[in-house]
């Protein structure tokens, strides 16, 4: 404002107040983008230099509580760019009139000397207060994405505290661990010699780039070093979560091995047992009664009750990437129920060995023309499974790739060891009719899998449901959204006695094909009259 402390003066009549309102309010929204987070460095001091640096008329007309409170609060935000710079979010002597740009000159490069101290959020709307009394005051309206909801699980304190936490882990990491670790470790990972190692090459291939960013901004000094502690903020507050706490994850576990010179086959057999599907992210104590009590409370308030129920899925819950043509219904009139003599004439089968691909040339290459499908039953055990989904599809998301904005609460499971064709009303040495190819639910809304994780299909079948099934709600806690991680040990417990709904009616059951497992299926498919055999012998 103009002036508080003296309120019976006139305020100048070139004072152009307005304009340095509307810099600051433009200049946030620039800085302040989608996907940008913001950080403090603190207020403390800034008002004060203002002042100083503002002709004496000029100071005494912007003395001013109001807008201290806010220099104090905002004025130290910053933004942090690719290569570690951190810039003002609010000040900038461009965006302002002539008699303020020494001033806010001088605040900014005051910030941008300063040591990061917090991630910033908020949720308020409105920082600081536009008007108060007859006098307007600094503030900025805030974009709708740069407003924190707090939630059942976190206030926009917790929320600030566990990034903060964050990254003070994140950084204790990256010094545990060096560079030449984190590659090892990533490109044992890419080699895929580690059992179900794509569920954490995503982690190791976020923590490696990190490290690649911080030896990019390398340099001594003071500023030097202030740019890679910037490049570990703004990681830590944009992390995924979970990659930030690396020690305690299995990225960590392997991390450890190698730094330690395990060999290899230590390694490989310690990494396989920490990732067996009944351990990996599966809780190990039953909950206690402050855990169940706490779990409650949690879902009472995110009204996500609904969202435990779950029931087979159908077809018209799913993706598919390939699915079986329907019958065209018969022509009308006198000789509508007569089939014209080219679509009865017989399929040809080709009388030869299958044809031994991969699935992704398989995808690639047979699924864009396949009229027909049969999946060839085998005698022995294989990876079958099915699809669940809610039972109330307006009800809060509780899966990582189910969201407000793009709905899809499907899961789907598996039996570890794998389930006997019978168990799914499958004949051994029969051909099943395949009604659908479907890709792993995380994948349906994304071109590309960003974390590499579910490189995974179930080709459902005709007829197939779990005779067997009795309970088991359908999901794990890998599954589970990021803000129901700390109650995972209660919702497992209820994972395990629940009953999803529908098994007879289920339409989404049949073999899951995945590049963690051995593949070596047979179908027969069936485009242009011929009929193919192909065995899939690997993923890629």
């Amino acid at each position: 404002m103009n002036m508080l402390a003296a309120e019976s003066a006139a305020p100048s009549a070139d004072d152009r107040y307005d304009e340095l309102l509307a810099g600051v309010q433009r200049r946030f929204l620039a800085l302040a983008a989608v996907g940008t987070p913001l950080f403090s460095v603190g207020g403390r001091g800034l008002y004060d230099m203002f002042l100083a640096a503002l002709t004496p008329e000029l100071a005494a007309e912007n003395t001013c509580g109001t807008c201290r409170a806010f220099m104090k609060r905002y004025g130290g935000l910053v933004v942090v760019d690719a290569k570690g710079k951190a810039t003002s979010a609010l000040w900038s002597a461009k965006d302002a009139p002539p008699q303020y740009a020494r001033a806010i000159a001088a605040i900014a490069d005051e910030v941008e000397r300063r040591p990061i101290i917090s991630v910033f959020r908020s949720s308020a709307t409105s920082w600081g207060f536009p008007e108060r009394g007859l006098w307007t005051h600094l503030a900025v309206v805030a974009p709708e994405h740069q407003v924190h909801t707090p939630s059942a699980l976190a206030t926009t304190g917790q929320y600030i505290a566990a990034k903060n936490a964050d990254r003070e882990t994140l950084a204790r990491a990256l010094a545990e661990f060096p560079h030449h670790v984190v590659k090892k470790a990533v490109a044992l990972l890419r080699t895929e010699q580690l059992y179900r190692s794509d569920a954490i090459l995503g982690a190791g291939s976020w923590l490696l780039a990190l490290h690649n960013r911080i030896d990019t901004a390398g340099g001594r000094g003071e500023a030097a070093q202030r740019r890679r502690d910037n490049l570990i903020w703004s990681a830590a507050a944009t992390a995924p979560a979970g990659y930030c706490h690396v020690k305690s994850g299995m990225i960590g576990t392997l991390l450890r091995d190698l730094a330690d010179g395990l060999p290899y086959d230590s390694v490989k057999a310690r990494f396989a047992e920490k990732m067996h599907p009944l351990q990996y992210r599966r809780p190990t104590a039953a909950p206690t009664a402050a855990m169940i009590a706490r779990a409650e409370r949690v879902i009472a308030e995110l009204r996500a009750a609904g969202s435990l129920e779950r029931r087979f899925a159908k077809l018209a819950d799913v993706c598919p990437i390939w699915s079986a043509t329907k019958d065209t219904p018969p022509p009308g009139g006198v000789f509508g129920h007569l089939v014209p003599a080219k679509k009865r004439r017989g399929t040809i089968d080709l009388d030869a060995e299958p044809v031994v691909m991969t699935w992704e040339k398989f995808a690639r290459t047979v699924l864009p023309n396949a009229e027909r499908i049969e999946f060839a039953v085998p005698r022995e055990n294989a990876n079958y499974g099915a699809m669940v989904t809610a039972v109330h599809p307006d009800a809060p998301p509780i899966v990582q790739w189910d969201t407000p904005q793009k709905r899809n609460p499907v899961t789907w499971y598996v039996y570890v060891n794998g389930s006997p064709p019978t168990q799914w009303r499958l004949r051994p040495g029969e051909f099943r009719e395949v009604t659908a190819v479907i890709p792993h639910p995380a994948t349906w809304h994304v071109e590309v899998d960003r974390t590499a994780r579910e490189q995974a299909v179930l080709f459902a079948l005709a007829g197939a449901t779990d005779t067997a099934y009795t309970n088991g709600a359908g999901f794990f806690p890998e599954f589970l959204a990021a803000d129901l991680h700390e109650i995972r040990k209660t919702l497992e417990a209820y994972a395990k006695d629940a009953v999803v709904a529908g098994k007879d009616e289920a339409e989404v059951c049949g073999l899951l094909v995945s590049k963690a497992n051995e593949i070596g299926h047979t179908f027969r498919v069936t485009a242009g009259g011929v009929r193919v055999h192909y065995t899939l012998h690997r993923w890629d």
